[in-house]
């Protein structure tokens, strides 16, 4: 199996997808990323709905996940909500876990309380195509430690090139609060 095909679970399974770091400035972290040896995909600005998300990224693509580095880059109300969220903590400020049924996790969320978001089918150009995705969020005041997520994948090969991969894989998530029985 191919590191594109290790990113789809299987049926019933869920595992950690990637991280995002929000950074003011993605050129100057990507610098710190090369600094480490890591190889970075190119930037490439997030799309929904043909136009502009307002935010761009590059990303350190591993054997299993990856961390993006994930930059408000535009003037939009996505961008501007970034920035709000980067003046509360800096870091990662978003966990996105693989699924193989985007549109069953909403399901379960809602069942469970989480009023998700209408569920979005992003796209970003990278080289050789488009890579296309399913993300499930739930509104921003039902985790106000960061945004926990879910995507399918729908095209890994697009993201996942062997010359680009990185030898480490991003197993767990912790999080940090200041209440942990509350945030949990």
């Amino acid at each position: 199996m191919n590191v594109a095909d290790r990113q789809k679970p299987p049926a019933g399974a869920l595992f950690v997808d990637h991280v995002s770091h929000f950074v003011r400035d993605l050129d100057a972290a990507a610098r710190a990323c090369d600094a480490l040896g890591w190889k970075l995909t190119a930037t490439s600005a997030q799309r929904y709905g043909g136009k502009l998300a307002g935010a761009s990224n590059r990303c350190v693509m591993l054997e299993e996940g990856y961390i993006e580095l994930l930059s408000p880059t535009h003037d939009t109300a996505p961008a501007r909500r970034m920035r709000a969220l980067m003046a509360r903590h800096r870091g990662v400020h978003l966990a996105c876990f693989g699924t193989p049924d985007a549109e069953g996790e909403h399901r379960r969320l809602a069942a469970h309380g989480f009023a998700p978001q209408p569920m979005l089918r992003l796209e970003r150009r990278v080289p050789g195509g488009k890579a296309k995705f399913c993300v499930v969020r739930c509104a921003a005041q039902k985790m106000p430690e960061g945004r926990v997520q879910f995507v399918q994948q729908l095209t890994p090969e697009h993201l996942w090139k062997p010359a680009a991969i990185n030898p480490l894989r991003l197993d767990e998530v912790f999080v940090v609060a200041e209440d942990p029985a509350a945030s949990a």
